[in-house]
Parts: C-alpha cells; sequence; structure tokens
C-alpha cells in the first residue's frame, strides 16, 4: 500500500481548489483517481478524526496512520491525553500507526527528558489500544548535533516508539547530506515503521517523486538491509518555485509508478 500525507493536498486545496479543511473531499476524489488507497491526516483533536474518518470511508480510503502533534517537553499531561483520544476516534477507521512530531525548538535538556518520558507514556497508552507511536523528526531536531532527534530514540524503549522516517527533513537538516540520511538508516532502521516520502530538484521540492536529491534506491536498499518494511506515505509539498501541477491525480499516479518500483518487490 502507498498512502498520500495530506499537507501537499491542503497546499493545492488552498490554490487550486476549495481551501482547506472543506477542501478534503476534494483531495480524496483526486487521491483516488490516481490509485492511491490510503490517507495519512494531519488531526488536530477526536472531533477532526470523525470528520476525515467519515471522508476517508465515503471515498474508499483506508487511514492507517495518523500524524499529530504538540508540545511534550513542558509537563502538560492534557496533550498526551488529547492525542490519545484522538487516535483512539481514529482507530475506529481502521489507524493503527500514529506519528507525532513534539513541538518546540531549543529545549533544555530536563525538558527533552519530560519529552521522552511523555513519548514512553504515550507509547504504552496507544500500544493497550492496539496501535504504535512513531516519532517523527524534522528539522529543527537535527540542530545541535542532532541533540534532540537522537535523545528521543537513545532514551525511549524501541518497543513504544517506533520511527517515522522523513529523510528530506533529515537531508536538510544536515545541511544537504544523504550520508547523514544513511546514517540515520544504520543506526535506527530497525525502527522505522513508516516513511515519509518526497523529492527535490537542488534543494527545491519537486512536482513529482523520481530521481533528484534524495537517493530513493539508495535509501530503499539500506531499509531492506535493516529488515525495515514501513508503509510508504507519499507526502507532495509545493515551494514558491515548486511546478504546481494541472492534473494532481496524474503527478501523484507517476510518483506512485517510481515508488513501485524502487520499493514493492514483485
Amino acid at each position: 500500500m502507498i498512502v498520500t500525507q495530506d499537507y501537499g493536498w491542503s497546499q493545492l486545496a488552498r490554490e487550486l481548489g476549495p481551501g482547506w479543511p472543506e477542501g478534503t473531499g476534494w483531495a480524496m476524489e483526486r487521491a483516488v483517481a490516481a490509485g492511491l488507497t490510503g490517507w495519512e491526516p494531519f488531526l488536530i483533536g477526536p472531533e477532526d478524526a470523525e470528520r476525515v474518518g467519515e471522508l476517508a470511508r465515503a471515498a474508499g480510503l483506508a487511514i492507517p496512520s495518523i500524524f499529530v502533534s504538540g508540545p511534550l517537553h513542558d509537563g502538560d499531561t492534557g496533550v498526551v491525553d488529547r492525542m490519545v483520544a484522538t487516535a483512539r476516534r481514529a482507530a475506529a477507521f481502521g489507524t493503527r500507526m500514529v506519528a507525532v512530531y513534539p513541538a518546540g525548538a531549543d529545549k533544555s535538556d530536563a525538558g527533552l527528558a519530560r519529552q521522552a518520558e511523555a513519548l514512553e507514556r504515550m507509547g504504552a497508552r496507544l500500544r493497550a489500544e492496539g496501535m504504535a507511536l512513531l516519532y517523527h523528526p524534522e528539522e529543527p531536531e537535527m540542530a545541535h548535533a542532532a541533540r534532540e532527534f537522537h535523545a528521543m530514540l537513545a532514551r525511549t524503549d524501541p518497543g513504544l516508539i517506533r520511527l517515522c522516517l522523513d529523510p528530506d527533513t533529515i537531508w536538510r537538516g544536515a545541511g544537504q547530506s544523504m550520508m547523514a540520511v544513511l546514517d540515520v538508516i544504520a543506526l535506527y532502521g530497525d525502527r522505522v515503521d513508516a516513511l515519509h516520502i518526497r523529492q527535490s530538484q537542488d534543494g527545491v521540492w519537486a512536482g513529482t517523486v523520481g530521481p533528484g536529491d534524495m537517493d530513493w534506491p539508495a535509501i530503499a536498499a539500506a531499509l531492506r538491509a535493516q529488515g525495515a518494511e514501513p508503509l510508504l506515505v507519499l507526502e507532495h509539498a509545493y515551494a514558491d518555485r515548486t511546478p504546481r501541477p494541472a492534473d494532481p491525480a496524474a503527478t501523484h499516479r507517476e510518483s506512485c509508478a517510481y515508488l513501485s518500483a524502487t520499493f514493492l518487490r514483485p
């Protein structure tokens, strides 16, 4: 299965369609036309999970994973409670993986310790619900010798905290280094349960996924060597110089064909 993340679709809906989140159904129709069978939404609460879940069900799209975000370093247990409640509602629509981005930057060591503890508590609660928690780092987590990124994985139980790997954010945060991406896979590849996938050309996000800055065949080979078979999450994204598609379904279909040839065994 190749899932599509809703971030790029939200950008297109704002520029080409009816806006966002009003354009969720509009985007799902085009995802289905591209041959996609899964949808990964960013959810802000249980009510959002219900709304998106019903739309996905009507469109015939599965929701194997969701994306949530919020500060976990300040000791606010309400944030974890809301994330778990959101995941519980999404589970009714088939969700089994919850990718989390702990918001905030330049956290203290004490804050990072609290964050790691919060992740483990959340991971344990989700596991009891039959779901897995996946840590999703972005560019800020690669600052200061990737202090936060490594702390979240070195200080947590691999059985409770898995990894949603976004190679583009690792690459950018490490000064556009494919070596850094492959080193991360060598260190943590056996924890990668989901892979966020987009491409860039000379540092600018591309309109499709194919050859470019990200060496996707090398990433696929490195993950196979670690025994990882992650959920593939196609995440087109659009910067100022990214070409806007006349037909979003066609560009997503092209990306899916490339990913199938690169990652999915016959």
